[in-house]
C-alpha cells in the first residue's frame, strides 16, 4: 500500500506540475495553447511526454482553455554531433508511436570549428530555439528541472553574473510574440523524477557526452554539486530561494530604470539622470540597450558610457558613447543607438 501511494504522490507532484504550466500559459489567451513537448529521448524529456500524455488522456474533466481539440505533438532536434544520433530519433519515434503522439524530426547542422563563440552546447541550444520557432505550437514545454536550475545558479555565480544571471532559468519565457517557452517540471526534483520513470517502466537513452567533465555543466554535476550535497542536502531548495530572490531583485531593478528614464516603451527622456548617482545611471543605461535588443558590454564600459552620456552640460552640444558594435548618441534629453557592426576581416 505505501508504493501504491508513493506512486500516487509521484504522479500528482508532476501532473500537478504541468497542469499549472497550462493554466499559467492560457490564463491570457483566448483559445487553449498549441502544445509541443521537446523530446531528446533523455530521462527528463521521456518523463514529460509521458506524464503529459497521461494528463491529456486522463478521463478527468479539464477546463476547455487548457487543451482544448488541440492533439499533443513532440519535437525531437536531430543535432548528428553523437555517433547515436540516428538511433536517439529512432527511439523518439517508436516512443511517441507507443502514445500516438505526433513528433517532428528536425535534422540541423552544427559546425564543430565555427560556433560564433557560443560552444558546441550553445550552438546546439541556439539550434534547438530555431527549431522550435520554426513550428506552429504556441506553447513548447521542456524538461529542465530543480536540479538543473541549482546547477544553472552555481554556473553563473562562477561566472561572476549579476542579478539577472542569478535569477537562472525562469519558468516561463517568450520566443517571439507567438510562442511561449515553459518548464513545468522546474520545481520538481531529479530525484521525483527517477522515481516517477521507475514507477511507470519508462525507457529513455543516455547520452554520453553528458559524462564529459570537461564541459563545465558536467563538471559542476558530477563534481561539485555531490561535494556540496555531503554538507549542505537541501542546497536545491536553498539555491532556487536565492533565484527567486534574485529574480525578484531584477524586476525591481528595471522598473526603477523605467522611472528613471521615463521610459513609454518607446522613448526615454534622459535628464533625470544628470542628477543621480552612477549606479543608477548604469543600471539605467544597461535596461535601455536591453530593451533595444542590443547586448550590454561589461559593468565597467556601462559606467564609463554613463559617465560620458549623463552629466549637465552648459550647451546643447550632444553627447556621444560608444564601443561593442554600436555607437549611443544623446541630444538633450533623448538617446539613440547605432548600430556599427565591424568590417569582416580581409
Amino acid at each position: 500500500m505505501a508504493g501504491t501511494n508513493g506512486q500516487s504522490s509521484l504522479v500528482n507532484v508532476i501532473d500537478k506540475a504541468i497542469a499549472d504550466s497550462l493554466v499559467a500559459a492560457s490564463r491570457d489567451a483566448d483559445v487553449a495553447p498549441a502544445v509541443l513537448i521537446a523530446l531528446s529521448g533523455g530521462l527528463d524529456s521521456m518523463v514529460l511526454l509521458d506524464a503529459a500524455h497521461r494528463f491529456w488522456c486522463a478521463p478527468t474533466p479539464k477546463p476547455n482553455s487548457l487543451i482544448g481539440d488541440n492533439e499533443l505533438r513532440a519535437i525531437h532536434v536531430h543535432h548528428g554531433l553523437s555517433p547515436h544520433a540516428e538511433a536517439w530519433s529512432d527511439f523518439c519515434q517508436r516512443q511517441c508511436d507507443q502514445r500516438k503522439i505526433k513528433l517532428t524530426i528536425v535534422r540541423v547542422n552544427i559546425n564543430r570549428d565555427n560556433t560564433d563563440g557560443l560552444g558546441i552546447e550553445g550552438a546546439a541550444r541556439r539550434a534547438r530555439t530555431a527549431a522550435f520557432q520554426a513550428d506552429d505550437a504556441s506553447l513548447i514545454l521542456v524538461g529542465q528541472h530543480a536540479d538543473d536550475q541549482a546547477e544553472t545558479i552555481l554556473h553563473q555565480l562562477l561566472r561572476g553574473t549579476g542579478l539577472a544571471g542569478m535569477a537562472a532559468m525562469g519558468a516561463a519565457r517568450k520566443l517571439n510574440d507567438r510562442q511561449e517557452l515553459r518548464r513545468p517540471l522546474l520545481t520538481v526534483s531529479r530525484a521525483e523524477i527517477e522515481a516517477y520513470a521507475r514507477a511507470h517502466n519508462l525507457e529513455w537513452i543516455n547520452d554520453e557526452s553528458n559524462a564529459d567533465t570537461t564541459y563545465t555543466r558536467n563538471f559542476i554535476r558530477h563534481e561539485l554539486t555531490p561535494l556540496i550535497a555531503s554538507r549542505f542536502p537541501h542546497y536545491v531548495l536553498s539555491l532556487t530561494r536565492a533565484a527567486r530572490h534574485a529574480a525578484e531583485s531584477a524586476q525591481m531593478l528595471e522598473e526603477l530604470a523605467r522611472i528613471d528614464l521615463q521610459w513609454d516603451g518607446h522613448d526615454a527622456t534622459v535628464g533625470l539622470l544628470d542628477h543621480l548617482g552612477l549606479v543608477r545611471q548604469s543600471n539605467a543605461l544597461y535596461h535601455w540597450l536591453k530593451w533595444h535588443n542590443a547586448s550590454p558590454p561589461s559593468h565597467a564600459q556601462i559606467e564609463e558610457w554613463a559617465r560620458q552620456l549623463f552629466r549637465a552640460s552648459p550647451t546643447d552640444k550632444p553627447h556621444f558613447a560608444g564601443g561593442h558594435d554600436y555607437v549611443i548618441r544623446r541630444k538633450a534629453e533623448r538617446l539613440a543607438l547605432e548600430i556599427t557592426p565591424t568590417p569582416p576581416l580581409k
